[in-house]
């Protein structure tokens, strides 16, 4: 399955991406800006990962690929539930600095949330944003996701708690 907005597609995560995967998992900096945690993560976890991909039917995990730098990034729907028809919206670009401000993850996340209201039939896609992390919410609120609330000191970071905004659109809100 390819799904394609512009100049960049979504695809499914291959064999030949688990050192990109790995490298952006270990990466301090992509880790710090995102609600989740890992730990450090070898190449034989990043190999048993890969292997059990396809045995979760409530994920969708697929690769960013630009036309001009390549693949660049995940973004996946997680938690997806399947008779409420909502699920989680995840996405991490390299932090590579000339990839800043090229809007790759305004389409990555317009397409995705496209094909899962239009194909998968979803009503409601919501994200979880550390409250420091402007651009993500930025890059929400362009896109036409509302801001619903605030989980209060949700995430342990840096030696310090911090609160998680939650974002989420409905099928028909998604400014094109």
């Amino acid at each position: 399955m390819i799904i394609k907005h512009e100049d960049v597609t979504l695809r499914a995560v291959e064999e030949s991406d688990m050192e990109l995967l790995r490298e952006m998992i270990n990466n301090p900096e992509i880790e710090n800006m995102v609600a989740g945690s890992s730990f450090p993560v070898s190449s034989f976890a990043q190999r048993k990962w890969f292997e059990n991909l396809l045995n979760n039917k409530n994920e969708l995990r697929l690769i960013i690929d630009t036309d001009t730098y390549g693949s660049i990034g995940t973004i996946t729907l997680t938690k997806i539930d399947w008779k409420n028809r909502n699920s989680q919206l995840n996405i991490k670009i390299t932090n590579k600095k000339d990839l800043y401000g090229k809007g790759y993850g305004s389409k990555a996340t317009k397409a995705l949330i496209k094909y899962a209201f239009e194909q998968l039939n979803m009503q409601c896609i919501y994200s979880h944003i550390l409250e420091y992390n402007i651009a993500s919410q930025r890059l929400h609120e362009k896109i036409g996701f509302k801001k619903e609330g605030i989980l209060r000191e949700r995430v342990y970071k840096n030696s310090k708690y911090h609160n998680l905004i939650v974002w989420s659109i409905l099928k028909g809100e998604l400014n094109e």
